[in-house]
């Protein structure tokens, strides 16, 4: 037989078991669609880390509480909040390590703003008057930063200039705002100047830019109470220094309640997350198509029996045992290539879909996806080899005897 005769053949014969073949394509989907999308995450997580640290530049640490150190290894500002957090003597401690040329403070809230009577909810950024001088990156589309004797301003992020669902912006330079926050309990308001509005950025320490409300640290401290403690201390080294070095001498002077986050620190946990994720995702896939596997054994199994007569009169009309082995493996194959293709696709397209809401930037890995397809692929093969070879080695005789 031809080639091309038998994977029409195997066509149509799956088309005529639809049913069980669309469970077995199912089970596939499932394990091939979990493993691409999660692993995708994993990667945009990777490339979100590389992205900031490329942004903030290579000079640049982070001290934040020993408790908070999880977050910070992820540079996730938004969930180092604790009060009991970097003092002012500690700041003074780390300015003074050598290699420091300068820290600025970074500190997270809630709260909501107030303007022409409407009322919109907001992120609150606390942050040192050398914020932009360290995070060069960021910047503005109109308006300016902070200077050291501002107290009662504020910048704002581009959603917050301008939120989507809105046709026009709904400040600018020079509007004033009224910040209302709650601490302990209480409810708490300020009125801000803007003088700024931030270009897009996106995520930064885990935090979106875009939907901030920026106010100098000293007027946060006050607001929110915080007896002169921020979340986390940005470091910027001198171009002389090692980061390196700078970070394991600000760890021996902060002692254990503290923790020291470098670029290459960061990089490296991150990938050891992504690994452990990658390796229990590999044991899930595994698990779940061999799994599926069970079920392309069983339903070839069935047909094997079910088309006994017809491969007696196949035999019987000149098709020999390769022929019949390549008839029922290319089956085989059709049920693993569509179903890894369909879960590599679902995978990616759910993957995508989540990493939008959260903010990372998940990409479509080819190579992932061929190397997905390529285990569905060899493992409904190696599923179907068993009733192939029986089907395969069967006598024409008494297959046509059969009833």
């Amino acid at each position: 037989m031809k080639l091309l005769d038998i994977t029409i053949l195997s066509a149509e014969g799956l088309r005529e078991r639809k049913f069980r073949v669309a469970l077995n394509v199912l089970g596939i989907l499932v394990g091939c669609a979990a493993v691409t999308g999660l692993i995708s995450l994993a990667d945009g997580m990777n490339t979100q880390v590389k992205d900031q640290l490329s942004v903030i530049g290579a000079n640049t640490l982070f001290v934040v509480p020993e408790d908070a150190k999880d977050a910070a290894m992820t540079l996730s500002a938004t969930q180092i909040t604790s009060q009991d957090g970097v003092s002012w003597r500690d700041r003074e401690n780390i300015q003074d390590t050598g290699g420091v040329r300068d820290i600025c403070e970074i500190i997270m809230g809630g709260g909501s703003f107030t303007i022409k009577g409407e009322t919109y909810g907001a992120k609150v950024m606390g942050v040192g008057d050398n914020f932009q001088e360290i995070n060069k990156d960021i910047k503005m589309t109109d308006g300016r930063f902070f200077t050291r004797g501002d107290k009662a301003v504020a910048f704002v992020g581009k959603n917050v200039a301008h939120p989507k669902d809105e046709e026009e912006p709904i400040l600018g330079v020079g509007d004033r705002i009224k910040l209302a926050v709650k601490v302990r309990g209480e409810q708490k308001e300020i009125t801000l100047r803007v003088v700024g509005v931030l270009e897009e950025r996106g995520t930064m320490f885990g935090l979106d830019v875009d939907n901030v409300i920026g106010i100098p640290f000293r007027t946060y401290d006050q607001l929110f109470e915080q007896g002169g403690s921020c979340a986390i201390v940005q470091v910027n080294v001198r171009e002389s220094g090692d980061p390196e070095e700078v970070a394991k001498d600000l760890e021996d002077r902060l002692g254990d309640d503290f923790f020291v986050v470098s670029p290459k620190a960061a990089i490296e946990v991150q990938e050891q997350v992504t690994e452990t994720v990658q390796a229990v995702l590999g044991g899930i896939a595994t698990i779940s198509l061999f799994v599926a596997g069970l079920g392309i054994v069983n339903t070839m199994a069935v047909s094997v029996n079910e088309r006994t007569r017809e491969i007696g009169t196949m035999k019987a009309i000149g098709a020999n045992s390769v022929d019949i082995l390549l008839l029922f493996l290319s089956e085989a194959a059709y049920t693993g290539l569509i179903g890894g293709s369909s879960g590599s696709a679902v995978g990616f397209t759910l993957g995508k879909i989540v990493g939008n809401y959260v903010g990372l930037p998940v990409g479509h890995n080819l190579s992932l996806g061929l190397a997905v397809v390529g285990f569905a692929l060899v493992t409904s093969v190696i599923s179907g080899a068993g009733p192939a070879y029986r089907a395969s080695r069967m006598d024409p005789v008494k297959a046509l005897r059969s009833e």
